[in-house]
């Protein structure tokens, strides 16, 4: 009993060893977010109109304190990919947010991190949009803006708070009639969105622990 009892504390220890390795080697779970107050993002990707196929090439630009909430501008082109001339199909769209992160800011103060430096960022990075849109359609000379809600995820490809990320991307979006009561289906869309974003975190360290930012 008293061998078996030592094997498996050893094997405890073999498996928690790498863990609290990288937490120590990550510092205390920040993982670089927080050598700034603000973080910048810019990204570029694709997406596609889920109901019609349409593709559109899309880019954004981010700006977020203490990388848990901000705000997001973006711009799709539609002729960039594919022409249509088709009545009623995107061909651009102009786009004004805020985006929420809330599980970074409550994982981090009740330390929850994992360990896993991988595995926590993409977590903390799980994003809920909300904004307006701009739609502009073939067709169609009006330009009243619409409503859209979405959900996002990102992963690192490269360093922590700073680098190269992936992002994936989904949007209900809402066109002006819609939301005025008109029951046309087309007043409602999907969008689907992938691409790369650098983050890039600055700033004053207006948040500290004792003398020294968080890392």
């Amino acid at each position: 009993m008293n061998r078996a009892c030592l094997l498996a504390a050893i094997a405890l220890a073999l498996v928690a060893t790498p863990a609290r390795a990288r937490a120590a080697a990550d510092g205390d779970g920040a993982y670089g977010r927080l050598k700034g107050d603000l973080t910048f993002v810019g990204g570029l990707g694709a997406g596609v109109v889920a109901a019609t196929g349409r593709p559109v090439l899309a880019s954004d630009l981010r700006l977020r304190y203490l990388d848990a909430a901000g705000v997001a501008l973006g711009f799709e082109e539609g002729d960039a990919l594919a022409r249509t001339s088709r009545s009623g199909e995107l061909r651009r769209a102009f786009l004004a947010g805020v985006e929420l992160r809330p599980l970074f800011p409550v994982r981090f103060l009740k330390a929850q991190e994992t360990g896993r430096r991988f595995l926590d960022l993409v977590l903390d990075s799980i994003a809920l949009d909300l904004g307006t849109w701009w739609p502009i359609r073939y067709g169609s000379g009006a330009r009243r803006p619409g409503m859209y809600t979405g959900l996002a995820v990102e992963a690192p490809l490269s360093g922590g708070g700073s680098g190269l990320w992936l992002r994936l991307s989904a949007q209900l979006r809402w066109a002006a009639p819609r939301l005025e009561g008109d029951l046309d289906p087309s007043g409602r869309s999907v969008m689907l969105g992938v691409g790369l974003a650098w983050h890039q975190v600055f700033g004053p360290h207006l948040v500290q622990r004792g003398d020294e930012p968080l890392e």
